[in-house]
């Protein structure tokens, strides 16, 4: 079924069979649920090719609210173009240093009275 749809968006078998050998729990994902609210996002508001997910199947993986969005936004605002990888494979702090020119904040502890002595 997952397969059926992705052909429908104009993607080759080849290119199919390509995602589900570098990230195989593509093929458990929901259409509906998944798939297409992700690929609609990147089409429509990411303004990117669906083959865009040949490349970084994994993108399926990531939620949509949580991760794809806000990064998205964060690089739009800054007018940063970069591979989805690149925009989803890095950690927050490690996507904050490229992306965001912040670099590891030092974290002080507070002083407890037990410390002063």
């Amino acid at each position: 079924m997952e397969i059926m749809y992705l052909m429908k968006l104009g993607l080759s078998e080849e290119e199919i069979a390509f995602m589900v050998r570098t990230f195989s729990p593509l093929l458990g994902y929901s259409i509906e649920g998944v798939l297409k609210p992700k690929i609609e996002f990147l089409v429509n508001s990411m303004e990117r090719p669906v083959r865009d997910v040949v490349s970084y199947p994994r993108y399926f993986s990531y939620s949509l609210e949580k991760k794809i969005k806000p990064r998205y936004w964060v690089l739009k605002r800054r007018d940063i173009k970069c591979s989805l990888k690149d925009m989803l494979g890095k950690n927050d702090e490690e996507f904050a240093a490229e992306f965001m020119g912040i670099g590891r904040m030092p974290v002080s502890h507070p002083v407890s009275s037990n410390d002063s002595l």
